[in-house]
């Protein structure tokens, strides 16, 4: 009722169905995550050749990077770090499975995310990290940085005291993955939190807090004695303020993500100081001169950001009123209406300028013109993969219900949102102006029946039949660019 009492209009229905009826009453399409984007985009592109729009695009992260970061740890021979949920999450424990083609999902993923990108007159990211990277891969972007809203509610502000207070907080959703923040918990409990207990001069109790935290971490502990002495697992607490309230210090020891993390800017917003891996703050732009949070580069520098939180009342204190201006002046209301606010007004003057142009550049908009890698016949690489995510379309191929794992793609999994993937991939121009080999070749392989007409001397080629017939029978007949 909020939310509509606004002026929102909430669509529960056939959106597209809505679009087709309502869209020349819009000025500016708002499209979030890639995911989103990702199923949309095509509508956007066949309405937009009947009316004009700009579209901004909230992309949010840079949800590759995730993954790439993940890898470059995996594939650097000096890496002393465990990642059991992403090598699960990337299928590196299917034997089937290696770093090429992983790799070549996560090019992929890199492609298709800056293509979406590409597509948008405006593109919001939740952090400069995200706005710096898009302008080094796309200079001519329209980008804009909005972050999270966090106001200082006194009232929710923690009050405990340093003394009041003891042990150390991590608070997530799991899932019941490792991934992420599983691995970041893992690598804390096996790299960070033994020498914490091993120079404290007492051990400081650790608390994991979440939904589904993962078997995993919970073998993890009961299999070593400290461990299991000191650290405590509670699952889908009600109270959660009350565990901001008595741990002396949060932790946010992540070493691959994407964007910000909302838990910590609700952490920064609650007073709880955080001790926070050199990628967890990179993307909030702190650096160790900031003095917000208390920042470990390694597993030495957060074992002494957490020993001197826990025993000095005085940097506690300071860091806790840093974390709080911190988000004074950026997380605050006001200037987050300003970015909105200069983002709708400069599209709504574009999209002016673009009616007032008519339909003269209409149609070289990135919108229509951003074209999408996709295989269209078999590869190698392509076949291994594509049998590795989806087993039983390999079982249908070893039964002979389908040719091979690209005629399933073609015709059922490219509609189910699956991918098939190349290290390489071939453009065919559709409708050609002449035949071609090529054509010929897929052309009589698609369409037996022309096949044995042009044996039979009826028409003279495929191509012919194609001219002919088979364009307005909406045949494909292609020939490589």
């Amino acid at each position: 009722d909020r939310i509509t009492g606004l002026g929102v209009e909430m669509i529960t229905g056939d959106w597209e169905e809505y679009v087709d009826e309502y869209i020349d009453f819009y000025d500016i399409v708002y499209v979030s995550r890639p995911a989103i984007f990702q199923i949309t985009y095509k509508k956007w592109q066949e309405v937009y050749e009947k009316y004009s729009f700009v579209l901004i695009y909230d992309c949010e992260a840079l949800w590759y990077k995730r993954d790439q970061l993940l890898v470059s740890y995996l594939q650097n021979k000096d890496n002393t770090h465990s990642f059991p949920g992403g090598v699960e999450y990337l299928g590196l424990d299917n034997d089937e499975m290696d770093m090429d083609l992983v790799s070549l999902e996560i090019k992929h993923a890199e492609e298709f995310e800056l293509n979406l990108i590409n597509m948008a007159d405006s593109v919001i990211g939740v952090s400069d990290r995200e706005k710096r990277i898009i302008l080094s891969l796309l200079p001519d972007t329209e980008a804009y940085t909005i972050g999270h809203v966090m106001s200082i509610d006194e009232s929710r502000v923690t009050k405990k005291t340093w003394a009041e207070r003891s042990g150390i907080l991590f608070l997530a959703s799991f899932s019941d993955i490792m991934y992420y923040n599983g691995d970041a918990i893992w690598n804390f409990l096996t790299e960070v939190y033994p020498l914490v207990l091993k120079e404290s001069i007492a051990p400081i109790p650790f608390t994991i807090a979440g939904r589904k935290i993962p078997q995993e971490l919970y073998d993890l502990v009961e299999e070593d004695e400290l461990l299991s002495q000191n650290v405590v697992f509670k699952e889908s607490v009600d109270d959660i303020m009350e565990l901001y309230n008595s741990h002396r210090m949060f932790i946010a020891p992540h070493l691959y993500g994407a964007g910000i993390q909302f838990k910590v800017s609700e952490a920064f917003s609650l007073g709880i100081p955080i001790v926070m891996s050199k990628f967890t703050a990179d993307g909030f732009s702190l650096t160790v001169d900031d003095k917000v949070g208390c920042i470990g580069d390694t597993a030495e520098g957060m074992k002494n950001c957490i020993l001197d939180i826990n025993g000095y009342e005085g940097i506690w204190n300071r860091i806790r009123q840093n974390e709080l201006q911190f988000i004074r002046d950026t997380h605050n209301r006001a200037d987050t209406i300003k970015v909105w606010e200069n983002v709708i007004d400069i599209n709504l003057k574009k999209i002016q300028d673009i009616r007032a142009e008519g339909d003269t550049h209409k149609m070289e908009h990135s919108l229509v013109t951003t074209k999408f890698n996709d295989a269209i016949e078999p590869c190698p690489e392509g076949e291994k993969h594509y049998n590795i995510k989806n087993p039983d379309v390999k079982e249908a191929v070893k039964e002979g219900i389908f040719e091979n794992s690209w005629f399933h793609y073609h015709h059922h999994g490219r509609f189910e949102g699956k991918r098939y993937l190349c290290f390489e991939y071939k453009t065919y121009i559709e409708d050609p102006q002449e035949g071609c080999p090529e054509g010929e070749e897929k052309y009589a392989k698609q369409y037996p029946d022309v096949k044995d007409a042009v044996e039979a001397g009826i028409f003279e080629s495929s191509w012919d039949h194609y001219f002919q017939f088979g364009k307005e029978e909406g045949n494909k007949y292609l020939c490589l660019e």
